[in-house]
Parts: C-alpha cells; structure tokens; sequence
C-alpha cells in the first residue's frame, strides 16, 4: 500500500510538471496555476456566474458595431474574451482612465453592456481573478476590451460607481487572438448597427446607450405554445415538457383539477394554468444555515442552473432584473430573438401575473419557486422594413409624455400580447424609468 501511495504521488508530480511544461511551452494565456479550473468558472465552457450582462456589442472598426444579446443558458461564445478580461485584469498595469466614446467605434472591441450591476467581488470570483488588491469600482456596469495588434497590447476598461480603471497587457499573442474573437463572433450577429449616444453627441441621454440603426428587412415572430394541439391540451407534450424538473420522472404522479395540470413528488410540484403559465414549487431542504446573508451570486447560479432543467425553453435567454429582500432573490429572465429583446406586454403581464416571461425565486441557495409564460418563438412568414428611424420615435415620446426626463435607453423590442403570428419589432423608448412604444 506504501509503494502505491508513493508510485501515485511521483505520477501525479509528473503530470503536473508535463503540465506546467506545456503551458509555458505554447504560452498559454490562461492562469499558470494547476488548480485554476477548479475555481475559474470560465475554463468549463464559459459557464461562469457573471450576472447582470445585458448584451456584447462588438464594434468592428469603421462605425460599425453589432450586438450579440446574452444567453445565460450559453454562454461560451464569450468564454475566450472572459480569459483576455481575466488575464488582463491579472497581470496588467492599472490606472484610472476615461473612455473615449467619439473614437472608440473606429477600432475593434467588445463592450460588456450590464444592465444590472455585478459587485467587484462577484466580477472577480466569475472570471477567477485571484489577484488581491484590485483598484475596481465597487459596482461594475460596462467592461470593454481592446486589443490592439498594433502596438501589441490588450487593454480592459472597467466602469461602474462613477469611475474608470484601465489595466494595459503587452502581449501580442493575447492581442491577435482578441482580434480573431471579434472577427469569429460578429459573423454570428445579425446587421443591425448600434452607435453610441456618447459617441454621437446626443445629450438627450441621461448617460451612454447603444442605439441600433437598422437597414432592410427583419423578421417578423411567432409565438407558439409547445402544450397545444390545435385549441386542445397536449397531454403528452406537457408531461414531456415538466419531467426536467424531477430527479426520478417515473416515480412522479398526476391529477387535473380546475383546468390546472399537476405533476408531484414527494419535494416537487409542477403545474400548468391554460393561460400558459407553467409554475413549479420546490421544497428541498437547504444546506445553508439560517440567518446567513443573502449571496446574489450563489443564488444566481442556482436560477441558472434550474433554468437548464427545463426543456420547454427553446430560444435564448436573457436576465433582465435582480430584486433582493430579506433572504430571497428574485431574478427575472425575457427571451430574446436574432439578438432582439422579446418582452411580454404590461397587459398580458397583468393577466398572467407575471413581472416578466420567466422568475426564479431563490431562497437559501435552493430555487423555491419557478413561473414562466410557456411558448416557442419562431420567424413570422411576413418580413418588416423598418420605416421609423430612432430621432423620430424619440420626438414623438417627448410629444406625448407627461415630463420631459432625460432617455434611459432606445430598442428595437418585440412586444407580444399573447399567442400570434408576425409580431413587429417596435421602438421602446425608456424615460424616467417608465416605457413608451413607438411603432417601428
């Protein structure tokens, strides 16, 4: 038993020496630490933690730029830029710093447009930065990467809590991969260009959003409910449809009560509302003890994680708020569309009771409560030329509402009402927090 405890540890030394070896060998620019991808959450695929990203908007040099919306149940297509963010952050220089919004567009980059603000501590945790005293702000809600082949040099801007801190990497590997990045990911992203509000002069904004500015034709949408057959239940696809959520689906049971579908365990129960709303309970026990403080990031990858046991979810998905009280977290997810927000109208939000098309409440680590308006989202048979630029549908909120506040933010946003077909995208012009549509 000696003898293979020591054969064992003299192969394990030798694998951790070829490691090394190899790494410094092909200067991998990832961490240099054997256990990195233990804790780094971006080394399995990009699956890491890191909340609150709205959309990437990649410029690719010229005025041009086009975003590619989040999808928090896939998130490796950024997961080489979150390793030049880490490694920038890691082992470059720091220093306060200003973004240039006139210029910026003229090069290649991506921003990381976050909607709701990720805490330092988070930030680093996601992209595994183990590097101890960090100048960042305390909350981060823009990160932009530049690599620049040039001068051979990547560098991360990082915003948020009214300042800017800078860190420059000399690396022209890291830069030329970067530039590579961005050229593979805006093959992937529709032609819609987005300019910056900053950028362009508009003082009209309270401070800088991505505006799109659309050319041609896009699809309309359909929204379709994956339980229906016609106008009647789907038994079988709707018991196919909430197995995901059972550990052992056989052993669950069924009954229909009120017009409302339920499926139970002895931990779970599932049910369907004919208004398409599916809701699930949980009521496993939590390895947290009581009265420990709320952790957003835990409780966000727990809402992440459950997401993925629900097949009936077809179509990207993006989080579009965080509210937090006491010891649960509710996090509130919209599907989108070719890189358009899909948004559920205040009408049918009030019907279904929903806040958003999908909410996750965590409570204790453990998701104890799951709602999502049920549908499939495909491309409409009619296309749209969109013939309202976003200056015109900007003046016409200002003619109609009731304070002329500074605009939070102009979109292109599917608004859907309910099951049809060829919904048009629409101008949602955001202003003191309040929304106005505007037809597209």
């Amino acid at each position: 038993m000696k003898n293979f405890s020591k054969n064992l540890f003299i192969a394990f030394l030798m694998i951790l020496a070829i490691y090394q070896t190899t790494e410094l060998w092909f200067e991998e620019y990832s961490s240099h630490n054997f256990f990195s991808f233990i804790s780094t959450g971006y080394l399995s695929g990009g699956q890491s933690a890191f909340y609150g990203i709205d959309r990437l908007i990649i410029s690719l040099g010229d005025n041009k730029a086009v975003c590619r919306k989040e999808n928090v149940l896939n998130t490796s297509y950024r997961a080489n830029f979150d390793k030049l963010i880490a490694d920038t952050v890691s082992k470059g220089e720091v220093g306060d710093a200003q973004i240039d919004w006139s210029h910026l567009f003229n090069n290649r980059c991506v921003i990381y447009d976050i909607s709701n603000s990720i805490t330092s501590a988070d930030f680093t945790k996601a992209l595994g930065i183990s590097k101890k005293q960090l100048s960042l702000p305390e909350d981060i809600d823009l990160v932009l990467l530049i690599p620049n082949t040039t001068e051979n040099v990547v560098q991360t801007y990082i915003s948020g809590s009214g300042r800017t801190v800078c860190f420059s990497l000399k690396r022209s590997d890291l830069a030329q991969k970067g530039m590579d990045e961005i050229s593979a990911l805006a093959l992937e992203a529709d032609d819609i260009n987005y300019i910056s509000s900053k950028g362009n002069g508009f003082n009209i904004f309270g401070s800088n959003t991505f505006i799109p500015t659309p050319k041609g034709s896009h699809s309309t949408l359909s929204v379709i409910n994956p339980a229906m057959d016609g106008e009647r239940i789907d038994t079988k696809a709707l018991e196919n449809l909430v197995s995901g959520f059972f550990e052992n689906p056989a052993v669950k049971w069924s009954s229909v009560a009120n017009n409302v579908y339920s499926y139970s365990d002895e931990n779970n129960v599932v049910k369907y509302y004919l208004n398409g709303v599916l809701e699930y309970s949980g009521y496993n026990a939590s390895d947290e003890k009581d009265g420990e403080k709320l952790n957003v990031m835990k409780s966000y990858t727990a809402a992440e994680k459950f997401l993925k046991k629900d097949s009936g979810i077809e179509n990207d998905v993006v989080l579009t708020s965080i509210a937090v009280k006491d010891d649960k977290a509710v996090f509130c997810f919209d599907y989108t569309y070719n890189n358009s927000p899909v948004c559920l109208s205040d009408e049918l939000k009030t019907g279904l009771g929903l806040d958003a098309a999908i909410e996750v409440t965590v409570s204790k680590g453990s998701v104890v409560r799951f709602r999502r308006y049920m549908c499939v989202l495909r491309s409409g048979s009619e296309k749209q030329t969109i013939e309202t630029d976003f200056v015109k549908a900007v003046d016409n909120v200002y003619n109609t509402a009731e304070n002329e506040d500074t605009v939070d933010s102009v979109d292109l946003v599917y608004k859907i009402n309910g099951r049809s077909d060829n919904v048009p995208l629409s101008w949602r012009v955001v202003m003191g927090g309040k929304s106005y549509w505007e037809k597209a």
